[in-house]
């Protein structure tokens, strides 16, 4: 059998974008969208489990966070058991998976990016990078676990059931087959405002909020992001772009340093007792010059923000 150093090394795939028709009910846009969410899934498995393809973790990744959205949409209008089952069994696989990725961030990423406080004579990769290599090397492991485990075929198949037009228990009686011949545009327009409305909400005062409540904006821009991208070709021809969705992602990106910055500080926080100290003035440093690099970044965000804020919703 050959060692693994010597197969290719196999390629990741990211997600087809999401086609819906018109006149779609929300049982047949659940159909569409859970075949892609599927496929994605499906495609990347076996690059993450590998493990030399970074970007097959990250993929898997998007789709457990995407495949959680469609849940949670759906379990707010169709309360059920099944649905409370596959989302606690995502959430579980996208944290084992969420680990490895963080570490693969800070290795390939983060490290790099403070390269300037080597200059400065502050040792980081020689000290941090043994014992990240090592962490990550303990998440990659359970990645291979929990991914050939019972939670990810279940997962799978529970992707693979409704996109072969298949039906959770509780939507099988006569109320919950007539709630979901509902318009897929009524059911998308009813959950896409209500996000976006949280969306605002959480980002009023944008210009005095704390890293952590910028971080709360970017999760609840993240939830409405996904759903856009489900249902924004109910709205907008699938070749168009929406200005909607480029200026959502856009404020998005703008805060990613804000999750960058806790990130980090989380896995900083394992290393604690590590190398004596040293590694407290090390730490001390890279918190230090993230902290500076975060103000930096908050008047482009703020910029990004507004811009979001004043652009009309596709769905209205």
């Amino acid at each position: 059998m050959s060692d693994q150093s010597e197969t290719a090394i196999p390629d990741s795939h990211r997600a087809q974008p999401v086609e819906l028709e018109q006149d779609d009910t929300v049982r047949r846009a659940v159909v569409r969208i859970a075949r892609v969410l599927r496929d994605h899934l499906e495609a990347n498995l076996p690059v993450a489990m590998d493990g030399r393809n970074v970007e097959g973790v990250h993929q898997v990744r998007v789709a457990l966070r995407r495949f959680r959205a469609l849940v949670g949409l759906l379990r707010r209008d169709y309360p059920s058991a099944t649905l409370d089952e596959a989302a606690a069994r995502a959430r579980m696989l996208a944290r084992a998976v969420g680990d490895a990725r963080d570490w693969d961030v800070f290795m390939l990423e983060t490290l790099p990016g403070l390269s300037p406080l080597g200059r400065a004579g502050v040792n980081v990769a020689g000290l941090l990078l043994p014992l990240a290599g090592s962490l990550r090397d303990g998440a990659y492991a359970r990645v291979r676990q929990v991914l050939g485990g019972e939670d990810a075929g279940w997962v799978l198949h529970l992707m693979g059931h409704l996109a072969d037009g298949g039906l959770w228990d509780e939507a099988r009686s006569p109320a919950g087959l007539r709630a979901l011949e509902e318009p897929a545009a009524d059911f998308a327009a009813r959950h896409l405002g209500r996000l976006h409305r949280k969306a605002r909400r959480e980002g009023r005062g944008f210009a005095r909020l704390t890293p952590p409540e910028r971080h709360q904006v970017r999760l609840a821009l993240k939830k409405l992001r996904y759903a856009s991208e489900f249902f924004v070709t109910l709205y907008v021809p699938a070749q168009k772009d929406s200005r909607y969705l480029r200026r959502l992602a856009a404020v998005q990106a703008a805060l990613g340093v804000d999750s960058d910055v806790l990130t980090t500080g989380r896995l900083l926080a394992l290393f604690d007792g590590a190398a004596g100290g040293e590694m407290g003035h090390v730490v001390g440093a890279v918190t230090g010059f993230l902290c500076c690099r975060q103000d930096a970044t908050h008047e482009a965000a703020h910029r990004r923000w507004r811009k979001f804020r004043r652009t009309p919703v596709f769905w209205a």
